[in-house]
């Protein structure tokens, strides 16, 4: 096998951009730019029902409602019938994300990302570490009830505020599973959110795992990258198992420059906005790249976003192979716009603006990326009337090995799907090897 290569020169500089995605603001695929233009939209033409609604409301609405109750709920209404990604946020919401979005390691909360479909709360995923991942919360759980409270009928971010709270306080949540409904007790806490770690698995193939990709998730890959081919045998790298499963995305320009990481040309991903626009062609660059051993890439139905562009970009180039479960299938991009007129603190506009495409034309929206090979979390079976037959050594005045007796063992990772990457990267140094002899 080819030993690890990588050009020495610096890639060329990006503006970085900031984001942590978790607790509740499923946002990947975000895009924090400069304002978007109004368009040549009229809205003095549209506003006659709007203004007449909003009068009756002022002047015959049974109780009280301030201007600014009554402002957010149709900036809200706007926003309800877009997708599920767009949302109008009032000043504490988005200070929450501006707040979440500053690349903090620790965060307080129960963890985890969570979406509204229409009338229902689903968890994307629980935050690896958090208390909510600890507590049992599973991808695809849908919240019901907090603290005995029914919340299909809430507002996206009053939904929020009831499970957000003070470390060390409690709250109850009422989730539905595969049509069996669970509860569970969940005490807020302070987490620590490790965007990218690794470590070395045997005969130098590095794992690493990257959770969200938050600013600066490139450069501290390439870090842990460095220090693991220092650490390994040779001073080489036979193999790289980078683990997407759980990630629920992030920022559109992370996961654009890990992927460039390891594609040297070519289209990385395509953005398309309204009426067919070509918005961007991210191209990889050949400096800096990491070569010469083989990728596999873990995903799962939790993987979403900007992970699922990695994954993509990573399969369309044939430099990795895709392992595990049909990832999310979101393929868009939002962008957060300030609003201002919202009193001391700004409003905030999350918005649909693009679909994204993988370097061989696929939308994977609604779709998601189908794995190379499909393996479930867990194992299946095992056959125990092959694990209780008798072997050679198990008989009776057996001859003794000349060599002498070794204790046989197979050491097998407690991660599954894991352990069949890591059995496929060293079938494929078998592979090269016996190539190489020929």
């Amino acid at each position: 096998m080819s030993p690890i290569s990588r050009a020495a020169s610096a890639r060329p500089a990006r503006r970085a951009r900031t984001a942590l995605l978790v607790l509740a603001a499923f946002v990947g695929g975000l895009v924090f730019a400069r304002p978007l233009s109004a368009g040549r939209f009229n809205p003095y033409q549209k506003l006659n029902v709007f203004t007449k609604v909003l009068s009756y409301i002022e002047t015959h609405y049974v109780e009280d409602l301030s201007e600014t109750e009554l402002m957010y709920g149709a900036a809200r209404g706007l926003t309800d019938v877009l997708d599920p990604h767009s949302r109008f946020m009032d000043p504490d919401e988005y200070g929450r994300l501006k707040k979440e979005t500053e690349g903090n390691e620790e965060i307080e909360g129960i963890g985890i990302d969570v979406e509204k479909r229409k009338n229902r709360f689903v968890i994307i995923s629980p935050i690896e570490g958090s208390p909510a991942a600890k507590a049992g919360i599973e991808p695809g759980d849908v919240i019901k009830r907090v603290d005995g409270v029914e919340i299909s009928t809430l507002e996206f971010d009053e939904a929020v505020a009831r499970m957000q709270g003070p470390g060390g306080s409690e709250v109850t949540l009422v989730i539905e599973r595969r049509g069996r409904d669970m509860s569970f007790r969940i005490r807020r806490a302070k987490y620590e959110v490790k965007a990218v770690e690794g470590r070395l698995l045997d005969e130098g193939v590095a794992y690493v795992k990257l959770r969200v990709f938050a600013a600066g998730v490139d450069t501290a890959l390439e870090k842990l990258l460095d220090q693991l081919t220092a650490k390994s045998p040779g001073k080489s790298l036979r193999g790289v198992v980078l683990d997407l499963r759980r990630n629920p995305g992030g920022l559109l320009d992370q996961g654009i420059r890990v992927a460039d990481l390891f594609i040297a040309e070519g289209l990385i991903v395509k953005t398309v906005g309204k009426g067919g626009h070509v918005m961007d062609e991210a191209k990889a660059h050949s400096r800096g790249t990491w070569s010469g051993f083989p990728m596999i890439v873990l995903v799962d139905g939790a993987t979403a976003s900007a992970a699922e562009i990695v994954a993509g970009a990573l399969q369309d180039h044939n430099r990795a192979v895709v392992l595990g479960t049909q990832t999310f299938g979101k393929g868009s991009v939002q962008t957060v716009i300030d609003l201002d007129g919202c009193g001391s603190k700004p409003c905030g506009l999350k918005l649909t603006v693009a679909r994204y495409y993988t370097p061989n034309g696929r939308s994977i929206q609604g779709q998601g990326i189908t794995p190379n090979v499909v393996v479930d979390a867990t194992a299946p079976p095992s056959d125990a009337a092959d694990a209780d037959m008798p072997r050679e050594r198990d008989l009776h005045k057996r001859l003794k090995n000349e060599q002498g007796d070794k204790a046989i063992s197979a050491r097998r990772l407690d991660d599954y799907q894991l352990q069949m990457a890591l059995d496929y990267l060293h079938s494929w140094s078998v592979f090269s090897q016996q190539i190489g002899r020929k």
